[in-house]
């Protein structure tokens, strides 16, 4: 009797310290943009000067895990490689010896494949035909996809030297043109669309595949040259320039400005894609 007497204050004591170990108002709330995702924890149970709490990443792909650095509840990561990763939320109470976690699971996936053709009409070269490449590896009936292109022509297009204008690149695009209200001509929705240029001239396109339910995207710029009467041929195939370097990172995303030896360098190119390199 004394012995099951014991047993049963053991686990009376066992429920009353789990008891005080609520962990109900504890909310883990995500949000990101593309592949930059921020991660916030709240609840009231964190106000007890007992909690803790530590945010770890997991790599599925490397199979390693590490810390994130955490400021008042928010931490933040940017994912340059393709692949599924896991949010890892500890929480313990170091005076009462109980703990819990929470976890967020992120797919960050690439657009291989992206692409975009275009014909112009024989009879009216201001009426073009758009074509937007599926993304490889994405059932054709994909809810999540979504396709636009939108176009803008300003008067410093027309001015520029042909060679100077023939060498653009999608950075060059990116970063010093603001693509104003005034430049705007018209967009489409549709993977397949039709478009029809009011003037001749110069004319920027920005294409973009858009998954709506990972809220991440890829896009090009391109150039084309309305009604220019030495084209060749009335359809193009328009291909990415060769990409130039412009960011390191570690696996996890942070900047890098110095090598360190027999660490994987992530680097990023203007084009959106990305290369690991081990530096021995």
């Amino acid at each position: 009797m004394k012995r099951l007497l014991s047993l049963l204050m053991l686990l009376v004591s066992m429920a009353t310290a789990h008891a005080k170990c609520d962990w109900s108002t504890l909310k883990l709330q995500q949000w990101n943009e593309r592949n930059y995702y921020k991660w916030y924890v709240s609840g009231k149970v964190l106000d007890d000067t007992c909690v803790d709490y530590m945010f770890f990443i997991y790599d599925f792909q490397t199979k390693k895990t590490d810390t994130l650095n955490s400021f008042r509840g928010l931490t933040e990561v940017t994912f340059n490689v393709k692949g599924k990763y896991k949010l890892y939320l500890k929480v313990w109470n170091r005076c009462e010896k109980c703990d819990t976690a929470l976890y967020r699971e992120v797919n960050i996936v690439q657009f291989p494949g992206a692409g975009v053709g275009y014909f112009a009409n024989m009879n009216d070269c201001k009426k073009y035909k758009f074509e937007m490449n599926y993304i490889k590896n994405i059932p054709l009936k994909d809810t999540c996809m979504e396709y636009y292109m939108v176009f803008y022509k300003g008067p410093w297009m027309d001015t520029m030297l042909q060679k100077e204008w023939d060498n653009l690149t999608d950075y060059q695009i990116g970063m010093e043109y603001d693509f104003p209200d005034a430049d705007f001509l018209g967009y489409t929705q549709t993977r397949l669309a039709d478009f029809t240029f009011k003037d001749s001239g110069r004319v920027l396109m920005y294409a973009q595949w858009w998954n709506k339910c990972l809220r991440q995207d890829t896009f090009m710029f391109r150039r084309l040259d309305v009604c220019k009467k030495t084209l060749t041929s009335n359809t193009v195939v328009l291909t990415r320039p060769e990409p130039k370097i412009i960011g390191m990172y570690d696996m996890l995303g942070r900047p890098v400005y110095n090598i360190r030896k027999e660490e994987v360098i992530i680097y990023l190119y203007d084009n959106g894609t990305t290369k690991k390199v081990l530096i021995h």
